[in-house]
């Protein structure tokens, strides 16, 4: 009979990095991420999904897109195979499955890096002011718990553990 991790690939301990991520991915996206400040009286808060809002309403479509492609859809689909390479049986795992895993981790940290980008140039500027919200440390934490799990995954997939061999029959 031969054992199959109840976790899948990556283990127990990917499984809870994944439902962290999922947990916190959306509030990155919903809560505020950036409040500016304009001569120390004007004050306004941006979420992620806001901003994209603004951007679109401002007709700035390819902005809104390279936003939403690297904020939104890149995550989200990292987050799909990551969930469906740790759920999955392993006999789906292949070398094509480490390849997307590896192509997705490449913009892992795009996002944020980012709107960390934007952030120092709003703080750069002497009239205005750029603080984090909590929706930037979620958004954050979000894309280090899949780089996590995501290291765990590949190194299964690279190494996979040995499958017990059947006992000897008495």
């Amino acid at each position: 009979m031969v054992k199959i991790d109840p976790h899948g690939t990556g283990g127990l301990l990917a499984r809870i990095l994944l439902l962290l991520g999922a947990v916190l991915f959306p509030l990155g996206l919903i809560l505020p991420m950036i409040e500016t400040q304009s001569f120390l009286i004007f004050k306004e808060r941006y979420s992620l999904v806001q901003s994209i809002d603004a951007l679109v309403q401002s007709r700035d479509y390819a902005l809104a897109g390279v936003i939403a492609l690297f904020s939104i859809l890149f995550p989200t689909a990292k987050f799909a195979t990551l969930a469906w390479l740790n759920l999955g049986p392993r006999p789906m795992m292949s070398a094509s499955a480490l390849k997307l895993l590896e192509m997705l981790g490449k913009w892992s940290m795009m996002d944020v890096f980012v709107l960390a980008l934007i952030v120092v140039s709003l703080s750069s500027n002497g009239l205005a002011r750029a603080l984090t919200q909590p929706g930037l440390y979620a958004f954050a934490v979000s894309a280090l718990m899949f780089m996590l799990a995501s290291g765990l995954i590949a190194r299964d997939l690279e190494h996979p553990a040995p499958l017990d061999p059947e006992p000897p029959l008495a």
